[in-house]
């Protein structure tokens, strides 16, 4: 076996456990200056995929666990949204809340010295926002449609879950390109640094292709409905580089908190775009 092959493969899984590493809430200094955060940032929008699964998969239990009142997801969805603000969504919340807070002096700051009133406001904020856009997603039919995708059982899940695997795959994606937008801040994070010079534009335009698919088998019922995944998608595209060219702009250039604050501002427009969209396609 070719030496070489077993280096890459390593790399490969080292790169993957660093993305986990950057976009969940653990130790931040280990592994730090690796130079094998220059192969990262192709992994970040496969992390959003695994974690818009645990989201499905959590919801699922949570689901048959709490139940439902009036056929309103309140506990389960509040559950979820737990979840997602204190582990898997974390660090994009984070950055968000971090560039609210530090806006007005257009240079970021560390969380403890940014205005705390500001930060407590976008925080209730922003929660309650998502509560409600993930309170109003369609239930969807118990039903499996009657087309080729039901022979896919569990990789075309109910219509519930459906958003709550696209939402994360987008805002990690955003993370992706706002990566590989202008230059990174001087007082920016080696590592930032390191996977941002490591991304390419092909590798970001491969993965919208790849996500865009996604999007259109689980959005599109029918043939007469891929116009409107399609629309979701080149949505997402201009939402992500609007928020990282003016975040860049606004800060001096990229840092952590700008990158994930992208990523979270792709999550939300995800879910403002899906549900007027799916109101219309499911009629329900």
């Amino acid at each position: 076996m070719n030496p070489e092959c077993n280096d890459v493969r390593v790399d490969r899984r080292s790169a993957w456990r660093l993305a986990g590493r950057f976009l969940l809430p653990v130790d931040p200094s280990r592994g730090a200056d690796s130079p094998r955060w220059l192969g990262v940032g192709v992994w970040l929008p496969a992390w959003g995929l695994l974690i818009g699964a645990a989201y499905a998969a959590s919801f699922r239990l949570l689901w048959l666990w709490l139940g439902e009142h009036q056929h309103i997801r309140l506990a389960p969805m509040a559950a979820l949204l737990a979840i997602d603000v204190c582990w898997l969504g974390y660090r994009l919340l984070a950055g968000a809340a971090t560039v609210a807070g530090s806006w007005p002096d257009r240079q970021i700051r560390s969380p403890s010295s940014s205005p705390v009133l500001a930060m407590v406001v976008f925080l209730v904020t922003a929660i309650v926002v998502k509560f409600a856009l993930l309170v109003s997603l369609p239930a969807g039919a118990v039903t499996w449609p009657a087309d080729w995708r039901q022979h896919l059982r569990v990789l075309y899940p109910y219509v519930m879950y459906r958003p709550l695997i696209l939402m994360p795959v987008w805002g990690r994606w955003a993370v992706l390109l706002a990566g590989t937008i202008g230059r990174v801040a001087p007082d920016g994070s080696d590592r930032l640094r390191q996977w941002a010079a490591g991304s390419r534009l092909t590798v970001v335009m491969t993965w919208w292709a790849a996500i865009t698919t996604l999007t259109v088998l689980y959005v599109s019922p029918t043939i007469f409905h891929v116009g409107w995944s399609v629309l979701i998608s080149l949505g997402m595209l201009v939402v992500a580089y609007l928020a990282s060219f003016v975040l860049a702009r606004r800060f001096g250039g990229q840092t952590e908190a700008t990158v994930t604050a992208a990523g979270w501002i792709v999550e939300m427009a995800f879910l403002l775009a899906y549900l007027p969209v799916a109101r219309y396609i499911y009629w329900y």
